[in-house]
């Protein structure tokens, strides 16, 4: 495996900014419209990611 370049998924809140997974919290994957969106217990969707700028 050396040398192979890995890229990381982008993950978005809740809110639709762009995170990175915590150990030891418990988050539901949903995959929507070419994002993935993390939540924790009791949230949900509020805003869409800004997929443009993300890129």
């Amino acid at each position: 495996m050396t040398g192979e370049i890995f890229k990381s998924l982008l993950i978005y809140d809740y809110r639709g900014k762009q995170i990175s997974l915590a150990l030891g919290v418990r988050y539901t994957l949903k995959v929507k419209n070419g994002y993935i969106l993390a939540l924790r217990s009791g949230e949900r969707q509020e805003r869409l990611p800004n997929l443009i700028t993300a890129a």
